[in-house]
């Protein structure tokens, strides 16, 4: 009879035995290190950024959400719960932020590349970026483009604003009894 020796298989010693298994039947094995992958990186870039920004935007447009809501129809009465959703959607926001900061940091290096999280971090890292940065700076890589590429920022700008049916900084969250 043959003598074994026996000790604790690893996740590694599954890992092999998955390989040597697959190798036999002709197909390879699924890499996946309890990481989920996904299959659109930029979807997850772009969830990320339209998220962030949203935030931003609502952070800092505090007093134009007030005005907003008194020149609309919502009764009074309302405006606090609308201020105090808001502010717990940004808590809500900020809580899930600083857990995928801390999932992507406690990830291991090998699995840290393809995880959702990382890319959902890179889309708000981008969206900040484009929300904190001063006019000035805007103004200024206008300035450095030479005059057929100035033409053309210029003339998209003035077929988008013909297509959209109203200016976007008149936009109010409730309407009024004359606007429709």
């Amino acid at each position: 009879m043959r003598k074994y020796a026996f000790r604790k298989m690893t996740h590694d010693d599954f890992t092999a035995r998955l390989h040597r298994l697959s190798a036999q039947n002709g197909a390879t094995p699924a890499n996946n290190h309890g990481t989920a992958q996904v299959q659109h990186p930029y979807l997850m870039m772009m969830a990320g950024f339209i998220w962030a920004y949203f935030m931003f935007s609502v952070a800092r447009k505090r007093d134009h959400i007030e005005i907003s809501l008194r020149q609309g129809d919502l009764p009074e009465r309302y405006h606090d719960y609308v201020i105090y959703g808001l502010a717990a959607l940004l808590a809500v926001s900020a809580v899930m932020l600083a857990l995928h900061l801390v999932r992507f940091l406690i990830a291991r290096r090998r699995a840290r590349r393809g995880t959702p999280s990382g890319r959902l971090l890179v889309g708000a890292i981008a969206a900040a970026a484009l929300f904190y940065t001063p006019a000035s700076v805007y103004e200024t890589a206008f300035g450095l483009l030479d005059g057929n590429a100035q033409a053309m920022i210029l003339s998209a700008s003035e077929s988008v604003s013909t297509v959209l049916p109203a200016e976007l900084t008149t936009a109010s969250l409730a309407t009024t009894p004359g606007s429709y």
